[in-house]
């Protein structure tokens, strides 16, 4: 991308910008009118707040989005949060089984939550010292639905959101009192009880939850144990203002028997990971303002010796407003300060702190068409400056068919264990960008049936890899020498059959070049729900091939077809009994991990479970 380009985007930006500053002068006397033709969710539409950190319909997005919703979390059986996510298009899941490492790829990006940004109700989480995420540390306990954006998102969410953003929403009380308690047992000695107590007191909300999963693993030396407790307490000042603090605390213990060629003996990694933020939003007919202050740490211990604490701690605060007719503008800044101790080797302490502001607007003209336009400014108290900028257009051609397309710059700062930790560490690092083009439809064939597809293309530079050093000592040091060009086609097809059966499928066309490794080529997901009285269920296919273990499609690993079910008995309104059959073909299949040393290579997963529990609602 030129500096013209850039200079282009940054100017449109600021017409956009300017646009709304001229017209308010003109209308500020006059009485805000919320039109039909503006971007204003309906009661029946599907809503989603991640894609422009305000509520937004999903059809008026230009950016590709997939949401988790309260029937997918009940109906898929998973043992984490991010386990959820393995059946969306243009998603894929690397894990080591089916308990602990849970790391996302979107597109092809991910390196163990790196390069994509992973938040909770809007809070980040990072590890301080190397960037990346425990993904294992976030328990379904008290999920209300997950929302990913598929592609660059860095305007918005800074560096990580290099690749795309995984927003984790949690769960608000719905009644005066709730309580749940759900407890399972099955293959592998896999045992689970979780606790969940919310209630509404007035002005005045709370949930919070207990949750230990433990299991044997299907491999000797894979055993698994996982502790969390999240609370939610939320006070409304009045019907505009709502205050809040939640809070969590997982502590999980998790050995890995290593990859099929290198088997690993007495092998584990001690996570400790906590949460806290305090957030305060107010809105109005056509304004909201939003604050959130919150700090991240966690204490790790590896049986290698490795042992660290490390920390994040971040203030966001943004502005949105809505006083011309058909326009939305919100202004922000962020700032955060990342770091941590490592007691042992490498021993040390470090940190660093960013800094930005950013703004998005978007317009409806026409009635038909969405221009959207925002930059980020972000400063880093080490490398400097960078400038994110990103462009977006829908245009709704009818009630039934949709077109959309983006233009995003992404990047992700280097970390602090690639700038010091190490002997291979490089102070004089830059941050690694990406450029993404993506376009995309929506058509409603009839009542119930609606497909869907995206294409992409992905340009990376600047990537971040350890290169023999010419200067040595040290013999390899991390650089600014990679490249990548990942491009790929996405499709949807969803049908709701009658009132008790409905599907999608979904197929991933991934093209990674030269860059293969672990990176499935192809994914076909199927899906099938059925509810009628009683009786509710799931069943959900997937075939994976083009899959290798190497770069330039070297090592390639067997192609695999997964079945999965699950099936829910409502006994009564107070108790439901849970059947999961995991891999009910019994298939043998590998799943590539890339994790650093002698962790990366391929793992034997699982074959058939069976997972039996019942669901207590006093």
């Amino acid at each position: 991308m030129t500096r013209k380009t850039i200079s282009l985007i940054a100017c449109l930006f600021f017409i956009f910008a300017g646009s709304h500053i001229v017209f308010a002068q003109d209308e500020k006397e006059q009485k805000v009118t919320l039109k039909e033709n503006q971007s204003i969710p309906r009661p029946h539409e599907v809503v989603i707040v991640t894609a422009t950190m305000t509520r937004k319909a999903v059809k008026d997005c230009s950016v590709t989005v997939s949401i988790v919703d309260a029937q997918d979390i009940k109906l898929i059986p998973a043992s984490n949060a991010l386990g959820l996510l393995n059946h969306l298009p243009g998603i894929f899941i690397r894990r080591t089984g089916d308990f602990g490492r849970a790391d996302v790829d979107i597109r092809g990006m991910g390196e163990r939550g790196r390069k994509i940004a992973i938040l909770v109700d809007g809070r980040p989480e990072k590890m301080g010292l190397f960037g990346c995420v425990i993904t294992h540390a976030f328990p379904l306990d008290n999920v209300e639905r997950i929302e990913v954006v598929r592609g660059p998102a860095s305007v918005l969410y800074g560096s990580e959101a290099l690749g795309g953003v995984i927003n984790i929403i949690t769960r608000r009380p719905k009644e005066k009192f709730e309580t749940d308690l759900t407890t399972s047992y099955g293959s592998f000695n896999t045992q689970q009880i979780n606790l969940s107590h919310g209630g509404q007191l007035k002005n005045l909300s709370y949930y919070f939850t207990l949750d230990r999963r433990s299991s044997d693993g299907h491999r000797e030396y894979s055993n698994y144990s996982g502790d969390a407790f999240t609370g939610k307490i939320i006070y409304s000042l009045n019907d505009k203002i709502d205050a809040s603090i939640q809070g969590k605390y997982f502590t999980g213990k998790k050995y890995e028997a290593g990859p099929i060629d290198f088997p690993l003996e007495d092998f584990w990694n001690e996570y400790n990971r906590g949460a806290v933020d305090l957030s305060v939003k107010a809105e109005g007919t056509a304004s909201e303002l939003f604050l959130k202050a919150y700090r991240n740490f966690g204490h790790h211990q590896f049986s290698d010796g490795f042992h660290s604490r490390d920390y994040t701690s971040g203030l966001v605060l943004r502005y949105t407003t809505r006083r011309i007719a058909n326009n939305e503008l919100t202004i922000g800044a962020e700032f955060r300060a990342l770091g941590g101790k490592s007691y042992n080797w490498p021993k040390g302490q470090w940190d660093k702190n960013e800094a930005a502001i950013f703004m998005q607007n978007e317009h409806v003209f026409w009635e038909k068409w969405i221009l959207s336009a925002g930059a980020r400014l972000h400063k880093d108290s080490l490398y400097g400056i960078e400038l994110c900028p990103h462009l977006g257009m829908v245009f709704q051609a009818s009630e039934k068919t949709r077109f959309r397309s983006a233009i995003s710059k992404g990047f992700r700062s280097p970390q602090i264990n690639e700038l010091y930790m190490f002997p291979a560490a490089n102070p004089d690092l830059e941050p690694e960008r990406v450029w993404s083009y993506e376009a995309g439809f929506e058509q409603d064939l009839s009542q119930g049936i609606s497909v869907g597809g995206t294409i992409f293309q992905m340009k990376g530079s600047n990537l971040i890899e350890i290169h023999p050093n010419m200067f040595p000592p040290p013999m390899f040091q991390f650089m600014n020498k990679g490249t990548f060009d990942l491009k790929g086609a996405e499709f949807s097809l969803r049908a709701h059959m009658n009132s008790y059966l409905s599907g999608h499928l979904f197929y991933t066309y991934l093209h990674t070049g030269e860059d293969t490794k672990g990176r499935p080529g192809q994914k076909v997901d199927c899906s099938l729900r059925f509810h009628k009285k009683i009786l509710e269920g799931s069943i959900q296919a997937q075939y994976v091939t083009d899959y290798f273990a190497g770069d330039f499609s070297q090592d390639p690993l067997p192609s695999y077809f997964l079945l999965n079910s699950r099936w829910i008995l409502n006994v009564s309104s107070a108790l439901e009994i849970i059947l999961d059959i995991n891999n009910i073909l019994n298939k043998d299949y590998l799943v590539y991990v890339d994790l650093p040393g002698l962790g990366a290579g391929a793992y034997p997963m699982p074959g058939r479970s069976l997972n039996i529990g019942i669901r207590i609602k006093p």
